[in-house]
């Protein structure tokens, strides 16, 4: 719906596993599907990815330098202010629930977004 029935040309994912499938089917043609983060194996129809000539990188953020992780912090900072880069947030916690935080997230399948501890 927000892009009119274009697709998003750029997924950031952090929960391949889940989520690569629905990504897949959700890009514009020629987009590109960035994976960062995944917890298992991945299943998918490789249909999906030759109908839109799309791109599925995997992206290894541990080997980044000091200065390639402050531009792409500064690049999603940057998207974020503008708007066309929305995280989804998913719980909440104080910070004095940090624990709980932590431990929801080891037991939790999957995400729903990502969680946030407020001060």
């Amino acid at each position: 719906e927000a892009t009119g029935g274009r697709g998003v040309d750029v997924i950031v994912e952090m929960l391949s596993n889940v989520n690569l499938s629905k990504d897949l089917q959700m890009l514009a043609y020629g987009g590109r599907v960035m994976v960062v983060g995944s917890r298992g194996p991945i299943e998918i129809n490789p249909r999906d990815t030759m109908a839109k000539e799309s791109s599925i990188m995997g992206v290894a953020l541990f080997f980044s330098t000091p200065e390639e992780k402050k531009e792409c912090a500064a690049l999603l900072f940057a998207g974020m202010e503008a708007g066309w880069l929305r995280p989804v947030v998913g719980r909440q916690y104080p910070l004095s629930e940090a624990a709980q935080a932590h431990h929801d997230i080891i037991e939790s399948p999957g995400a729903a977004g990502k969680i946030v501890l407020t001060m």
